[in-house]
C-alpha cells in the first residue's frame, strides 16, 4: 500500500471492468476534467491552378507533432469524485469502519474500537485496533484470537502470510525495550525476538524475506532498515540503505528514505536495496508506495498542511519524472496493480465534519482516466490493506 496496498487478490493486468460488465475494458465513462486541446494546424493554401499550366504534385511535409506521449503533464487534472462513472469493487482489501471487502470478499470485524491496520490471511482476516490488539477474525466473523501490544501489520498480496510485531507496553516516564517479530502463515507462525528494539514497523514482506526499520537503544531514536528471513536466528541490517526508511517495494527491490535527522527540506531518495545505488530524489513529493513490480512510485506532497493531500503523483521510479497527477482531497492512495492506482477522495465535507462523504477513486497510470471504485458512503474510515 505501501506503501502499497497488499492483503488482497491484486488485480489482472487487464483494464478495469464497468459495473455491468465482467469482461475487461479501459477505464470509460464521464471524466471530471476537460482536456486541453493541441495548438490547431493552419491548412496550407488550395494552389491556384490555371488553364494552360499542369503543375507537378508535390509533397507537403506533415508538420512535427504539438506533444509527445513522453511529455510531462500540465498540470494536475482536477477530479471531481461526484461525476465519475462507476467501476469495479478494489482488487484489493481495503476497509470501510470495520468491514472488510475487496475483490467481492466481505467480512465484518467485531467491535467497537477504532481499527488500525488490517489483512487478510487465507479466509480470515487480521486486524489491528487503536489500543493495540490484534484480532483474528474467522470466515464466519467470530474473533478467535487476541494478541496484546500489536501496533504494526502487514499481509501479503496473496494473503498467504502476515506479519505483525508485538512490543512492551508503554509506560508513563520510562524506557521500554523490546519487540517480537511474527510470520503467520496460517498453518504455522514463526517469530524472532529483538530485545534492543525501542520501535519497530514493518515495511513489507517479499520473496520470503520480511523488511522492518527499527531503532535501538541509546542517542536519539534513528531508524534503520533491516530484513529477516523467516527461521534464522537474528535480522541483517540492510547497510546499502542510508536514511529513515518510509517504504519498501512488494517485490523487495526498492526502498524510500529520508533524512535521518530532522530536516526542514522533507525530501525522499529511492534506493535499490541491493546495490545501495540512488534512482532519483525528490523534494517536492513524499514517497508512499510503489506498484507491485516497482515500475511507478506514488507521491503526496513533500509538505502536508491539512487533514487531506491536495495532489497525488505518480513518478517514473527509476527517473522520478512526474507521469500524472491528480488534485482534490485524498486521504489515502496506493496501487492497485501494475496499471492503476486506488485513492480515497472525500466528496463533501471533510477533516472533522460529521456529514463527510468519501469514495474510492481508481485512476488509470497510463491514461489518466478515473471512476469510481466504489459508491459515495458517509464510512467515517476508509483505508487500505498494506
Amino acid at each position: 500500500m505501501a506503501a502499497v496496498a497488499v492483503g488482497g487478490a491484486i488485480a489482472s493486468r487487464q483494464g478495469p471492468t464497468s459495473a455491468s460488465s465482467l469482461d475487461a475494458a479501459p477505464l470509460g465513462g464521464t471524466t471530471s476534467f476537460t482536456p486541453i486541446p493541441s495548438a490547431a494546424t493552419t491548412p496550407s493554401p488550395t494552389p491556384i491552378l490555371t488553364p494552360t499550366l499542369t503543375p507537378k504534385p508535390k509533397l507537403t511535409p506533415t508538420p512535427p507533432p504539438t506533444s509527445t506521449p513522453s511529455a510531462p503533464p500540465a498540470g494536475p487534472i482536477a477530479l471531481q469524485p461526484a461525476k465519475l462513472t462507476q467501476g469495479r469493487d478494489p482488487q484489493v482489501t481495503y476497509r470501510l469502519d470495520h468491514t472488510v471487502l475487496g475483490a467481492g470478499k466481505e467480512l465484518k470485524v467485531p467491535g467497537s474500537s477504532s481499527l488500525m491496520d488490517v489483512a487478510r490471511l487465507g479466509s480470515s482476516v487480521l486486524a489491528t485496533t487503536a489500543g493495540g490488539e490484534l484480532l483474528k477474525v474467522d470466515s464466519a466473523g467470530a474473533v478467535v484470537r487476541r494478541t496484546p501490544n500489536v501496533m504494526t501489520l502487514i499481509g501479503t498480496a496473496d494473503q498467504s502470510a502476515a506479519v505483525y510485531a508485538t512490543t512492551p507496553p508503554v509506560i508513563v516516564g520510562q524506557q521500554t525495550y523490546g519487540a517480537t517479530l511474527f510470520v503467520d502463515n496460517g498453518g504455522s507462525v514463526k517469530s524472532l525476538e529483538l530485545p534492543d528494539v525501542q520501535s519497530i514497523f514493518v515495511l513489507a514482506y517479499a520473496k520470503n524475506t520480511v523488511y522492518y526499520k527499527a531503532s535501538g537503544k541509546g542517542g536519539v531514536l534513528t531508524s534503520k532498515l533491516y530484513s529477516w528471513t523467516p527461521g534464522a536466528a537474528k535480522p541483517a541490517l540492510v547497510k546499502t540503505v542510508a536514511g529513515d526508511p518510509t517504504t519498501v517495494s512488494g517485490d523487495g527491490r526498492l526502498a524510500s528514505v529520508v533524512p535521518t535527522k530532522s530536516s526542514p527540506d522533507g525530501c525522499s531518495t529511492v534506493v535499490e536495496i541491493a546495490t545501495g545505488k540512488k534512482r532519483f530524489k525528490t523534494c517536492d513529493y513524499r514517497i508512499t508506495g510503489f506498484t507491485p513490480d516497482g515500475s511507478v512510485a506514488i507521491g503526496t506532497p513533500a509538505y502536508g498542511d491539512s487533514f487531506c493531500s491536495n495532489i497525488i503523483t505518480a513518478l517514473d521510479s527509476r527517473s522520478g519524472a512526474v507521469r500524472n497527477q491528480w488534485s482534490g482531497c485524498f486521504y489515502r492512495a496506493a496501487a492497485e496493480d501494475e496499471q492503476h492506482v486506488l485513492m480515497v477522495a472525500v466528496v463533501t465535507g471533510g477533516g472533522q465534519d460529521p456529514n463527510t462523504t468519501s469514495t474510492v477513486v481508481r485512476c488509470s497510470l497510463e491514461t489518466a482516466a478515473c471512476e469510481r471504485a466504489t459508491k459515495v458512503v458517509a464510512a467515517k474510515q476508509i483505508d487500505f490493506a498494506r
